[in-house]
């Protein structure tokens, strides 16, 4: 799915999101195979594979279009993969195949995953980010840790839960909106919406000093050949 730079609206990145194409029940959504998966312990083979086909896909993406930014991809990780001791072994060997901009392939981590073993996850993350890869924090707010307690784990990167984002039935976002945002911002984070719907919501985001949306305002998601094609429209639109 996009993610989209609000100064101009250019993609600024995907957040990549399995699927699996089943023979009898079509094509299905992580929220119903991926407690499978876990359940059965398939998750860290899951894990890999989306890790490693994201950055080969990246590293298309970045060469076909060479930009000032490079385009960015964000990968979800799961607890079982972060108390693995070969993450930051298999981290490496996927960095070193595919040889993507250094900081541009990111992995997700939500809040609740990070405070379950806040020690080891500290120490994790820190090998994780020196090996070249960025590190966004992700749904912050479903949790019940303060933004001021997590400045211990290196996150470049914060994605605010669309529960935050979007309008009250009074049809004004929550006031805390702003001060996450802003707090961010002087911990050295860049900020995602998520949840971003409509283009007022694009705007007035934008006007609260985020960086950067997610959400069917910008994209629903797509495969790759959809969003490389995306990409060369932007790029044609751009230099015409």
């Amino acid at each position: 799915q996009p993610i989209v730079r609000l100064e101009d609206r250019s993609i600024a990145g995907f957040e990549a999101l399995a699927r699996w194409d089943h023979p009898k029940l079509g094509r299905m959504s992580p929220v119903e195979f991926i407690a499978i998966a876990e359940e059965i312990g398939l998750i860290v083979d899951l894990g890999m594979f989306v890790l490693d086909r994201t950055a080969r896909q990246l590293a298309i993406w970045q060469r076909a279009m060479r930009s000032r930014e490079p385009i960015f991809a964000s990968v979800n990780v799961s607890s079982r993969q972060l108390l693995r001791h070969d993450l930051i072994h298999d981290i490496r060997t996927v960095l070193s195949r595919s040889s993507v901009a250094r900081g541009t392939l990111k992995l997700e981590l939500t809040e609740s995953l990070v405070m379950e073993n806040p020690e080891h996850a500290a120490q994790m993350l820190m090998r994780i980010r020196e090996l070249g890869t960025g590190l966004s924090l992700d749904d912050f707010g479903t949790g019940h840790s303060s933004l001021a307690y997590l400045q211990r784990f290196p996150f470049d990167t914060i994605k605010i839960d669309q529960s935050f984002v979007r309008t009250t039935s009074r049809g004004t976002r929550p006031v805390i909106l702003k001060s996450i945002i802003a707090l961010a911002h002087d911990l050295g984070m860049d900020v995602v919406a998520e949840g971003a719907e409509t283009d007022s919501d694009a705007v007035e985001l934008y006007q609260l000093g985020c960086e950067y949306a997610q959400g069917f305002a910008f994209g629903e998601p797509m495969d790759a050949d959809a969003a490389m094609r995306l990409l060369t429209e932007e790029r044609l639109e751009a230099a015409s």
